[in-house]
């Protein structure tokens, strides 16, 4: 009888430890059920599904990290009974299954809402991305905290199993009538994204920076608006293969482009050069031109001429036969140290002809070139000519001196 009522008792042990093994440990996102009869899993084994709500699939690693199937959402895989990793768009929930057992994970989700043509990114707690889709598509991920990114600007979602963590964007952008590009920044200055101007932006709820052309205005960003920054435009006309450039008031260069060429920039004063000669100037939303005439000093020499302000800093220089633009005002053209004031106007090219002189000799040597003041201009080889503009100079070979007169677009040839 004591045998009979020991055999009894280590029968109840074997069964509660068989319940025990069977039992599903704790688990916050998934349940554990009977493996429905039409699920074709082989004997002995159990099965894993995730339920979603976008169309997915789900991964299944093994211990060490080795995948051991996948299958679309909502459908079940068999495994053999043990622990895994489900993975749903690189988000992991690690779970156990049994044999003869259902293990259902379902998974929660985001969808980031817009009105732009634009992806946005997912990022784990670590900052590892784990998945992207576009504006207005949502994708499942296990439940959990999560960082969004659209275009750099950045939102916490907190997933909860069930149900899609919804988001919503707004947009900036920057308005011009320019083929250039916008710039936008967060608070701290780093630079989120870029675009075309009129092209629209989309971006998390806060407060960022634009710059177009290192101007710069505050945007405020809402969910579900636009946030639209109106710029105007500035453009220097000019008939010469040359740039213009465009300064603050502070002195700092913000942009340059070819005469001709607009640039887009924010409201503001701004001052504006053309081979150093300046002009200020106050851009609103409306497009601003400014004109430049010319001037050269056309000469048969291989020689440079340089211009200088009324005041006498140098601004600029090229060589003979070459235009110059400038602001509208009086300059001082200047060649082999001969001043000519020049006059620019707007749409209006000063062109002024040179003369040249040689001494001719058969010995070599230099020869040297004064005005009549006897100021030292030029020297060149013997045979060799200067150009001048017109007027009488004086020229010295050793000892000799002779005068001679020089008339524009002639050559002058002394013998001394």
């Amino acid at each position: 009888m004591m045998r009979l009522a020991a055999l009894w008792t280590a029968l109840l042990v074997i069964v509660a430890l068989s319940a025990c093994k069977k039992a599903a440990p704790p688990d916050n996102v998934c349940n554990y059920g009977p493996l429905p009869a039409s699920s074709g899993v082989p004997a002995g084994q159990g099965g894993a599904t995730t339920q979603a709500l976008t169309d997915a699939y789900f991964y299944v690693l093994d211990a060490a990290g080795k995948q051991v199937g996948s299958a679309h959402v909502n459908r079940v895989l068999p495994l053999k009974p043990g622990q895994y990793q489900l993975e749903v768009n690189h988000s992991v929930h690690t779970a156990a299954v049994e044999s003869a057992t259902l293990t259902k994970c379902p998974t929660g989700g985001v969808l980031v809402k817009g009105s732009t043509d634009e992806y946005y990114y997912v990022f784990d707690d670590t900052g590892k991305q784990l998945a992207s889709a576009h504006v207005g598509a949502g994708l499942s991920l296990f439940q959990g905290s999560y960082q969004i990114r659209l275009n750099n600007s950045t939102s916490a979602a907190q997933v909860q199993s069930g149900t899609m963590a919804n988001l919503t964007t707004g947009t900036v952008s920057v308005d011009a009538p320019t083929d250039e590009y916008y710039y936008v920044f967060d608070s701290a200055g780093t630079q989120l994204a870029s675009s075309h101007l009129g092209k629209p932006v989309g971006v998390f709820a806060g407060t960022y920076t634009v710059k177009v052309n290192n101007t710069e205005s505050k945007a405020d960003v809402h969910a579900d608006e636009a946030s639209n920054i109106p710029a105007g435009s500035l453009v220097l006309e000019g008939a010469t293969d040359e740039y213009y450039y465009v300064f603050n008031t502070a002195g700092t260069q913000l942009a340059s482009a070819h005469l001709g060429r607009p640039l887009a920039l924010l409201p503001g004063s701004y001052n504006v050069k053309l081979n150093n000669s300046p002009a200020t100037t106050s851009v609103g939303t409306s497009p601003v031109t400014i004109g430049s005439g010319s001037l050269m000093l056309q000469g048969s020499t291989d020689e440079y001429y340089y211009v200088f302000d009324r005041a006498g800093t140098q601004l600029a220089s090229t060589h003979l036969g070459r235009p110059l633009s400038f602001l509208p005002g009086d300059y001082i053209a200047k060649l082999n140290n001969v001043s000519v004031p020049v006059h620019v106007e707007v749409g209006r090219a000063n062109d002024q002809q040179t003369g040249s002189l040689t001494v001719k000799s058969s010995g070599s040597g230099q020869y040297s070139v004064s005005d009549s003041a006897g100021t030292q201009l030029a020297s060149k080889q013997l045979n060799q000519p200067v150009s001048l503009p017109a007027g009488e100079y004086s020229v010295k070979v050793g000892t000799n001196t002779r005068t001679v007169a020089v008339r524009s677009g002639q050559t002058s040839a002394v013998t001394l």
